[in-house]
């Protein structure tokens, strides 16, 4: 009887547990399902085109654009439709090293924004809008624009960029376009995960694992949209950025990308002669005036404030004086499409422009 008793005891417990989980799943179907259907924001972005990329021998860039990649080269572009990688191995037009006409040289660092992911005309770029607002200024010198953007880079990977790569053009002005997924070390649009996974097993090493966890949230947030609605819904990135700024990240450094970044960009500033511009660019996910990562520009306004020399300028003001909504500004929620392209290049050019007239502008001996 007692043996009995305790069997149906368990097979009580056991019949309670397997309800508890089908209830479970029943309401993660029917969540995952409404996200879907209803295409609920935040959306996760695509995977970046890994066509555009190889690896990158500079332990700090892991990856970079192929030098003069064409787009008849890409079976499937994605959203990098109509991109064409220069010979220096950005999406840009040829540059010459040697400033022979004298022309006044702004050096554009960024991530996928900055190249104009989503944007397949490369002339509706912010960067070439940006030249041509400038040279049709009266009283500017003539200006060169450099666009050394590479998609899924974050800011220590961008003036590391500036370091090996911008350096040699000599430039007069560098302007880093920040975004909010700046912060973290693993917002490269998984590029290298599928350069890694391209290369013969024994030849995947630690190193190229990159700095993304494999933990379980990270599985999640990939792979069911619910998942990542939740995390990125409810999820505070200033407590994150109180925690990222002192952890010690997997590639042995301490602190986000963006102040390590700030660090060598102040220092390359201060051998290089040239003036440091920081326009911190809204995400497009909401209406600006619910907008969502107020907290974290004023953090990161804050935190650039310690480094002189350096002018941060918050576009998200200017960007919530536009009469277009902000979903009429990008396709994605993060990259702008050309409208939004136009109009942040009018507003760089509206902090730029005093600076490089020539009454205003400071030419340093070559």
């Amino acid at each position: 009887m007692e043996s009995e008793q305790l069997t149906t005891g368990r097979r009580r417990r056991l019949h309670k547990g397997l309800g508890l989980l089908c209830g479970l799943v029943v309401a993660f179907v029917i969540g995952e399902s409404a996200v879907r259907v209803l295409d609920l924001p935040p959306r996760p972005l695509p995977r970046l085109a890994a066509g555009y990329y190889e690896l990158s021998p500079n332990r700090l860039l892991k990856f970079r654009y192929r030098a003069g990649t064409l787009p008849e080269d890409i079976a499937e572009p994605g959203d990098h439709l109509g991109f064409r990688i220069n010979s220096a191995g950005f999406r840009d037009v040829e540059h010459e090293v040697i400033n022979s006409d004298g022309r006044h040289r702004i050096v554009v660092l960024g991530d996928s924004i900055t190249a104009g992911v989503g944007v397949s005309d490369p002339e509706a770029v912010f960067t070439r809008r940006l030249e041509r607002l400038l040279n049709a200024s009266q009283g500017v010198r003539s200006c060169e624009v450099i666009n050394l953007g590479v998609g899924g880079y974050h800011t220590l990977q961008e003036t590391e960029t500036l370091r090996v790569s911008g350096l040699e053009y000599r430039p007069d002005h560098v302007v880093v376009a920040f975004c909010v997924n700046d912060l973290a070390w693993d917002s490269d649009g998984q590029v290298l995960e599928e350069l890694r996974n391209q290369l013969p097993p024994e030849q995947q090493s630690v190193l190229l694992r990159g700095w993304r966890s494999s933990g379980l949230v990270d599985f999640v947030v990939s792979q069911s949209r619910l998942g990542f609605f939740v995390y990125h819904r409810f999820n505070r990135l200033d407590g994150f950025l109180d925690l990222e700024w002192r952890r010690e990240s997997r590639s042995g450094h301490v602190g986000t990308p963006l102040r390590l970044g700030l660090e060598q960009l102040e220092s390359l500033a201060a051998e290089g002669g040239f003036r440091c511009h920081l326009f911190l660019v809204p995400a497009f996910d909401r209406p600006f005036d619910e907008y969502a990562h107020a907290d974290l520009h004023h953090r990161v306004r804050e935190q650039a404030a310690r480094w002189r020399g350096l002018a941060v300028v918050d576009l998200l003001e200017g960007f919530g004086e536009q009469e277009l909504e902000a979903s009429d500004l990008s396709h994605d929620g993060l990259h702008p499409n050309r409208a939004g392209h136009e109009i942040l290049a009018t507003l760089i050019h509206r902090h730029l422009e005093p600076i490089v007239t020539d009454g205003v502008l400071e030419v340093r001996s070559r």
